[in-house]
Formats: C-alpha cells, structure tokens, sequence
C-alpha cells in the first residue's frame, strides 16, 4: 500500500538515514543551550569518574587513596544521570535503525581500547574535563581552559595518528578479524524493543520531574536530556573525535565543520543566558587553565585516537554493541577515578583560593580564566571566542583544498 510504503520513507529518513553534521552540530548546540538554560552544563568524565569511583570502593581500593565514604549514588550524582539517559538515547536509537549488534574486536584493538580509555582519564582528569567537560562546556560558557584543551587536543590527535600509522606499519599481530556481528538488516523486533527503551526513559525522566523530593525533579531533566544527545550522537555518527582526527587523517573536515556549528550556537545562546543571570558557568571554571587543561588535552587527544572515540563517543557506541567501546569506558572511567583521588592527595587537583583573582581558585595545573570578569567586556569575550572559531574555520576549508596538515604517513 502507498501509504504504507510513504510511512516507511519517513520512518527510514528519521530514525535509519545518517544526520548530516550540520543538522547534528545545530541540534547539539541547542540541547547544550537547553541544558545550560536547565541550570546544567553538559558533562561526561564526571559520571565516568563516579562510575569508577564505585568500582574502587567496592573492590576496597578507595581506602588506599584515603577514601573511606562510599561515593555519591549514580542516579543521583547529575552528571552520572546524564551519562546514564546518553547510553539509552544511543541504545534505543540503534535499536531504531536496526544497527545494534554486538561486535567482538580483533586482540589488537581490545589492548588499544585499554590504552585509549587509560589515556583518556589521564588527561580528563589533568583538564578536570573531557572532550565534553574541559573543552565543549568550557569554551560555551567562556573559561579560556577549554581553548587550552582545544588546543592540547589539536596536538594529541596528530601524534595519536603519527603513531597509529607507525603501528600500522610495525605491528601485525592480533589484527584477525574475530568480529562477529547479528544481522543487521533483519530482526524486526529491534525497532520495537528501541520504542519500549525510549518509553522507559520517558517514564523514569517524568517521574522524576513530578517527584515531590528536593532536587529529584532536576535530575528528571537532566536524564532526559542527556538522552536527547545520545539520539543526536548516535543518528549522526557523531563522535568529536573525528573533529580532530579527519582533517588530520584524510583531510575532511566536514565533522569538524559540525562541531564549530554547534559551539557557535552554544555560545550566543549560553552568552544569552549568562547576560540575563544564569549561574549553570559556574559548573565549567576550572582552575587548569594552561598547564593541566594543554597537558590533559594532549594525552586525551592521543587516547582517542587508540580507542577510537571520544568520551561521549565511545559512550553511544558501547550502546551500539562495541565491545572495544565497552573496554575504552571501563579504563577511562577506572583511570579517571584513582588518577583524581591520587592527584588531590598529592595536593596537585587540590582547590587554593587564588589571591591575584578574588573569588578565584587555582590548583599546581592553573587557574581559572573567567573570560567576561578577565575582558571586563562581554564584546571582547565574544569576539575572541568567535575569532578563534573563525580561525578554526578558515584552517580546516583551507586544508581541506591544499592537505596542507595532513599527516602523510
């Protein structure tokens, strides 16, 4: 029947069909807004690291870090919950498209989801954020330590290629391919099963939102949300590691493109709101702006290239079935958590009120760079915010018609 067949377009073009990166980048900067107008920023290594937090203090090591208390619960600890609803929204948006599988790695690639996940909470933990939390949620709410990792990234990712080529080249063991894969093209029960997930997220986010409990009806919206970005990561691909790593690989510079669509919304829109009294920036100052936020940018940068994904990207596609994914998130969370409980022992992530900006703190990695309260101008903050998006615009087409930062094996 035509009008069946006319639903089935539709249906394919929504929830099967890839996003296109700017859709993606337009749809990411408005729940970033969303989230920020919520009284959130967005976030990922903070849930990791509790996650990981769990772990230690149920296998008995957080007593050995001079922890003894039991970590915060994951369905209460915001960013956790935020995590949590980003799993489902990738989840049940594979089941949706069919795309769910689970897909068991070559040797080689597991031990690289080790060393990627191991790297990437190193250097979160250094930027006291991920791709999301020290670069992505800094730079929209104007704390000059995101530009530090955007910057360190920038490096990470052309080493991390550097030495994925050299491993290419050099290293052929536990390169059989031992993946297996479920149908993807059948099972009709998928999209079906993908409609009860969302439908399980929807109940608990609005019971949640109607709860009567102090706090509880907060942590409704953030799961919600945090859903709606797994649906967008996922429909589109999107995984901000390939923001760095294309125009460097095979000089596209289409994803990157989309993450300065989205970063651009999110400013203007997070400027808005700030302008007009929200606190939610004050979730993204932190004090590691240059030393930790460069440093952890980085190391970052070269473990998502190993994993072959970033925080939140490896985050949808362990909802898509990838047991690499799985491996990458466990690390990252696992590291995430010790590397910061030693860190703040060490006196090197311990908060110290910096006496040159009162207000201010500061650890031994930085301080924080306020860009509004620094300028004394909200049209310089702007315009050196947008100016380094243009600047990175103008790098990426250009090398996108010269490969003149490509790196060549």
């Amino acid at each position: 029947m035509d009008w069946v067949k006319a639903f089935k377009n539709h249906y394919d073009q929504i929830f099967v069909e890839e996003w296109s990166g700017t859709v993606a980048g337009v749809l990411l900067g408005f729940l970033i807004v969303l989230i920020f107008a919520w009284g959130r920023t967005w976030g990922v290594q903070g849930g990791l690291t509790n996650w990981g937090d769990w772990f230690n203090y149920l296998i008995g090591l957080s007593k050995h870090l001079g922890i003894s208390d039991p970590p915060e619960s994951p369905i209460r600890n915001s960013t956790s919950l935020m995590s949590i609803g980003l799993l489902f929204g990738a989840f049940a948006a594979a089941l949706m498209s069919r795309q769910f599988s689970i897909r068991v790695p070559p040797p080689l690639e597991m031990v690289k989801g080790v060393i990627g996940g191991t790297l990437m909470g190193i250097g979160a933990t250094l930027s006291m954020g991920c791709n999301v939390g020290g670069f992505i949620t800094p730079v929209t709410s104007f704390n000059m330590s995101g530009w530090g990792m955007w910057f360190g990234m920038i490096i990470g990712a052309a080493l991390g290629i550097r030495i994925l080529l050299w491993e290419m080249a050099h290293i052929p063991w536990g390169r059989k391919n031992l993946q297996k894969f479920s149908t993807t093209n059948t099972g009709t029960y998928k999209p079906f099963l993908g409609i009860m997930v969302y439908a399980a997220v929807i109940f608990w986010g609005g019971s949640l939102l109607t709860s009567s409990e102090e706090g509880v009806k907060f942590l409704g919206g953030v799961l919600l949300i945090g859903a709606a970005f797994g649906v967008v990561l996922h429909r589109s691909r999107f995984c901000f590691s390939r923001a760095f790593r294309d125009p460097f690989m095979i000089g596209d510079g289409s994803m990157t493109k989309g993450t300065i669509l989205m970063l651009l919304i999110g400013i203007l829109g997070n400027s808005l709101l700030i302008y007009n009294g929200s606190h939610a920036y004050y979730d993204a100052l932190t004090p590691v702006f240059w030393t930790g936020s460069v440093l952890g940018g980085i190391i970052f940068g070269v473990g998502m290239i190993a994993a072959g994904g970033c925080a939140s990207g490896s985050l949808w596609r362990a909802a898509e079935g990838h047991i690499k994914l799985w491996i990458t998130v466990f690390f990252f969370a696992w590291t995430g958590s010790w590397w910061k409980a030693l860190l703040v022992k060490w006196d090197i992530l311990q908060l110290h009120l910096d006496m040159t900006r009162p207000g201010s703190y500061m650890t031994k990695l930085g301080v924080t760079l306020y860009m509004p309260k620094e300028f004394h101008s909200w049209f310089w903050t702007l315009a050196v915010s947008l100016g380094l998006l243009a600047i990175w615009f103008v790098l990426v087409v250009y090398n996108e018609a010269t490969d003149r930062f490509t790196v060549k094996g």
